[in-house]
């Protein structure tokens, strides 16, 4: 019988290859809380595969498989039988099973994949597809919106995909994919990608990172001590309310109004209707609650009419509550009016996603290993000398660590310490990241954070106006968790002395992250950074070499190498030569060029007075260089405002009264030496 695309026919279609009662998830390693969680069969039209998912960071949605929404019964099995054999087999791709969103994904794509070919080559099945033509129209289609930056990379997404389909023919029963897909070549081929690329991930730029993140420290050391105060005021009003006679619960309107008058207060508005005079924009639950009284007493017509003649004498404040408000240290003014209950609640979820930025960035640790934090996370340890001690944070590492994870510790610096006490404080639950509403309803996080993280952007610009965070090519910029790590990579490697708020040097957080998750786990923080040092020493690289073509001074051992490049490669005026043929020629040059704050390095270990002699050393230590005597180093006309702040600052230190003559000659000669660095620059022969 020839099976209708257009699903026609009513009777059920049964797998071959699954019996319908099998259970999908037979195999896998399930969560510890998988009794409680759905056990779906290969028969159901919707599979919530929620306890085969371990890490947090995951929403329902993305862990749940819809069938019932492919109309076509043949492509509705198909997906059923590809779906099965990709949480079941580890043949179908690189020997392992993939995470469960990464199924759903995939099957979403078969459900594009299926609706181009019911809308462009009707009455066709995947059995009829004998050329690439098809495919490469359905590649072309689904990335027609995509950016250029990641075209290359859906392509090879969705390459993949039909690659696998492809591969798992053997499973489905009513149509199959016989045609191989692009002859066989790999998905990045298809998409004309390498795999040594640079990460994809945009980096924040700094001049949105550093409001982004002050406002984030602010929330931290500053507005969250408010915001528990203010829950605390409201558990209180909570638990005093009680069911009062009306003539008490008047007389207590009335003493509370005459302390308000006092205060020259008003009564408390509903949000956003402050600035009216009437009963019915007072926030009459929050007002009760202030009063202690039920809130059954305020419907009586007696107290109404007190209540009428308490608004026409008082009026209205907005917010009501009385937790005092601490002041911005950058404007000395409150951060915030005063709190009412709603508020409350939203600050609070601003204040967990302040504490999530501060961990993601500061800490270097994936979404999934922020979101993995539990009550108690946080140990306090001393360094192998004794003395000093160690902020440390204990969690879950997901990736290259199989399904369930492995425990880990990893060592932090004091602000991202600060933030998971505060979030230990304003999070009931034993997981730290919660969704929190205005019913307290608790649960993960999960993708809702990437939301989060640009409604924290809004806020601060509106209540941080003194410290906006621009926007980027006349769009606000939009942040993702993955962005993070990205980003401290990059500082890291290329900024090591630059400052994190004004407070927090690189080179610290560096020091933390190395030494303790970042620098051994398989998830490799250690690897990121190094690949973005490999990325800057060859991007700085390729910047002396077109100075040297325009003419600009270079140091000799640089000038001469680059001498013979130029010749090899016959790169003269005149001439067109390919970019990519220029990187591959001076990219194993570049391997031993490291770029410095105060000079570059033309690594030789032969000549290097940094190391002992002989070594066999792959890399200079910085914190052993004479840039003003070794033939390694390299000062060009980037380097000299650096020298010359130093010059500044060992000059003015010259001025204190109290300096031991010692003293005096330290300083005295790293200016000679500093200035000795800048008169090649300047023109002047060295000394």
């Amino acid at each position: 019988m020839t099976l209708s695309p257009t699903g026609n026919d009513k009777s059920p279609l049964r797998s071959a290859h699954v019996e319908p009662d099998t259970l999908v998830l037979a195999g896998r390693s399930l969560r510890s809380d998988a009794s409680h969680l759905p056990a779906p069969r290969f028969a159901d039209e919707v599979w919530d595969l929620r306890a085969a998912h371990h890490t947090p960071n995951a929403s329902i949605s993305e862990l749940r498989l819809r069938f019932d929404v492919i109309e076509d019964p043949v492509w509705r099995l198909t997906a059923k039988e590809y779906a099965y054999a990709r949480l079941t087999n580890t043949n179908l791709a690189e020997g392992r099973l993939p995470a469960v969103p990464t199924v759903k994904r995939e099957i979403s794509g078969l459900r594009y994949f299926f609706a181009h070919l019911t809308s462009h080559h009707p009455e066709m099945r995947l059995s009829d597809i004998d050329s690439d033509v098809i495919l490469e129209n359905f590649l072309t289609a689904r990335t027609a919106r995509t950016s250029a930056r990641w075209k290359p990379h859906e392509r090879a997404r969705y390459a993949w995909l039909l690659t696998l389909l492809h591969r798992a023919a053997g499973h489905l029963t009513h149509d199959q994919l016989t045609h191989l897909p692009f002859r066989g070549r790999t998905a990045r081929q298809v998409a004309g990608t390498r795999g040594d690329v640079e990460n994809r991930t945009p980096r924040i730029p700094p001049q949105v990172l550093a409001p982004y993140l002050r406002g984030a420290l602010f929330y931290v050391q500053v507005a969250a001590q408010d915001i528990l105060e203010a829950e605390r005021e409201l558990q209180r009003l909570t638990e005093s309310v009680r069911t009062v006679p009306i003539a008490e619960a008047v007389q207590r309107l009335d003493t509370f109004c005459r302390d308000r008058a006092a205060a020259g207060r008003g009564l408390p508005a509903r949000p956003d209707r402050a600035h009216n005079r009437s009963t019915l924009c007072v926030n009459v639950n929050l007002l009760t609650a202030l009063l202690g009284i039920h809130r059954q007493s305020a419907r009586t017509r007696t107290f109404r009419r007190a209540l009428e003649h308490a608004v026409t004498e008082l009026g209205l404040e907005p917010g009501g509550m009385d937790t005092p408000i601490n002041a911005d240290p950058d404007t000395g003014e409150p951060w915030r009016g005063r709190f009412d209950p709603k508020s409350v609640t939203n600050e609070r979820r601003l204040s967990m996603t302040a504490c999530y930025i501060v961990i993601g960035y500061l800490s270097g640790a994936r979404d999934s290993e922020v979101q993995s934090l539990r009550r108690g996370c946080y140990l306090r340890g001393i360094s192998e000398d004794g003395i000093v001690a160690r902020h440390k944070i204990r969690g879950t590492v997901h990736k290259g660590r199989g399904s369930r994870g492995d425990e880990a510790t990893w060592i932090v610096i004091e602000p991202v310490a600060d933030a998971v006490r505060i979030l230990e404080r304003l999070v009931p639950d034993d997981r730290l990241f919660t969704r929190v509403s205005h019913r307290q309803h608790q649960h993960l996080v999960a993708s809702d954070i990437n939301l989060r993280l640009n409604e924290f952007r809004d806020h601060l610009n509106r209540i941080r106006s003194h410290d906006p965070i621009p926007d980027v090519d006349y769009r606000p910029w939009r942040f993702t968790t993955r962005q993070f790590r990205r980003t401290v990579a990059w500082h890291i490697a290329r900024q090591p002395f630059g400052v994190v708020a004004g407070k927090i040097q690189y080179k610290h957080v560096r020091v933390a992250m190395f030494e303790g998750y970042a620098g051994t786990s398989a998830s490799g923080f250690r690897s990121e950074v190094d690949d973005e040092r490999a990325l800057a020493q060859m991007d700085s690289f390729l910047e002396q070499y077109e100075d040297f073509k325009a003419g600009v001074r270079t140091p000799a051992r640089l000038a001469e190498q680059f001498g013979q490049i130029q010749t090899e490669l016959d790169d003269f005026p005149g001439r067109v030569v390919d970019h990519a043929r220029v990187r591959a020629m001076l990219a194993n040059t570049a391997r031993t060029y490291f770029p410095g704050v105060l000079n570059d390095c033309y690594f030789d270990p032969k000549t290097a007075l940094c190391l002992p002699q002989p070594s066999t050393a792959m890399a200079p230590v910085t914190n052993h260089c004479r840039p003003e005597m070794c033939r390694n180093s390299c000062v060009t006309a980037a380097h000299a405002p650096a020298i010359r702040t130093v010059i500044a600052d060992a000059t003015e230190l010259m001025a204190f009264q109290r300096l031991s003559e010692s003293q005096r000659m330290a300083l005295k000669n790293e200016i000679s030496t500093m200035t000795s660095l800048l008169r090649p620059i300047d023109g002047e022969s060295p000394a």
